[in-house]
Formats: C-alpha cells, sequence, structure tokens
C-alpha cells in the first residue's frame, strides 16, 4: 500500500513538473490552408486547400513543449479556376497523383512578442525542409453548442516553391516571369479537446 501511494505521488509530481498535456484533433469542417503568390509579377493569386487533418499536443502549462502534425490533401486545391487547379495538380506542380498529401511536423515552439514561433519540417511534393511558422493563437478555450472544447490559431509563413521542386515557370515579352517563386502559405485552424 505504502508503495503504491508512494508510486502514485511520484507520478503527480512529475505530472506537475512537467505540466498537464492535452490532446486536440484539428477539425476539418472548420480548417484549411491557404496560398498566394505573384501573376505575372502585376497581381496576386491564391488558393486553398480546405481538406486538412492533424493532431496538436499542447501543454497548458507551457506551450514551448507542445507540438503539431497537419496534413493537406492536394486534391482538394480549388483556386476557383477549374483550368488553373488542373495545372497545378499537375506534373508541372504538386503532382497529385505521385504527391497526394502535403505534410507539417513540429519539432519545437518558441514564445516570441508578436505570438509562436513553429518550427518544424514542411513537406510538399516529396521535398522536406525546415519551416517557421508565425503562429497567432492558440485562442481561449470555449465550449461549443454540442459540449466539445475548441480552440482556434493560424500559422503563416513564406516559403520558395521552387525548394520544393515547382520550378515551372515561362518567361514573358517583356522579360517577366510568369508566375513568382515566394508563396506565402496560411493554415487556419480550429481545434476540439479529446
Amino acid at each position: 500500500m505504502k508503495k503504491t501511494l508512494l508510486c502514485l505521488l511520484i507520478m503527480l509530481m512529475v505530472s506537475i513538473a512537467n505540466g498537464v498535456a492535452s490532446e486536440w484533433r484539428i477539425d476539418p469542417d472548420h480548417s484549411n490552408a491557404q496560398f498566394r503568390i505573384r501573376h505575372l509579377m502585376i497581381s496576386e493569386v491564391g488558393g486553398m486547400f480546405p481538406t486538412i487533418t492533424g493532431k496538436l499536443t499542447l501543454n497548458d502549462d507551457n506551450v514551448s513543449d507542445s507540438s503539431i502534425e497537419v496534413a493537406v490533401a492536394v486534391a482538394s486545391l480549388d483556386t476557383g479556376v477549374a483550368k488553373r487547379d488542373a495545372h497545378l495538380l499537375g506534373s508541372d506542380f504538386f503532382d497529385v497523383d505521385n504527391f497526394p498529401t502535403m505534410t507539417f511536423v513540429s519539432t519545437r515552439i518558441d514564445k516570441t512578442n508578436q505570438g509562436l514561433a513553429l518550427y518544424g519540417t514542411l513537406t510538399i511534393h516529396g521535398y522536406s525542409h525546415s519551416t517557421v511558422f508565425a503562429v497567432t493563437g492558440p485562442s481561449e478555450a470555449i465550449k461549443d453548442p454540442w459540449g466539445m472544447t475548441r480552440i482556434g490559431a493560424s500559422a503563416t509563413t513564406t516559403i520558395n516553391r521552387r525548394d520544393f521542386g515547382m520550378v515551372w515557370n515561362e518567361v514573358l515579352d517583356n522579360g517577366n516571369a510568369m508566375i513568382g517563386n515566394e508563396v506565402e502559405l496560411q493554415i487556419d485552424m480550429e481545434l476540439i479537446r479529446q
């Protein structure tokens, strides 16, 4: 009895020292990934991937000890133009038949003056690179009308598409490229506590 009580006490002390972690899953009905890129070097066009999934392990006492994994279904791409979607999903860009999923797996989270910096590995089109997202959130937890606890967060970064093997382009008569290389990414997430 004394040994069992001692074990429970030690486990409680370790739990308090390490903070309490909670598990969350991305609500795919209220989350998406978006992108923006320069077109003809005169404007920006964008699109979204409405099908994303993932999970967050959140240390409630120290967010820096948290981790997240996100998966984006490339086939869910929607730019609002079917012809453009078909080109982007083809072999010149995402090559969805061979690379159906984009992923991000965190390696660490740091607090910054603006919020959080989320470090990890971003994999697109079969290429993996260390990437840092600037995070707004997580929000305060709320109870939804169905009794579930939810939080929200947004993460943004800028990548070079060429780093991920997407090198297709055309040169215009004026010497400009058809599309830019820098791509702004944003992931908006609503997460449900498990």
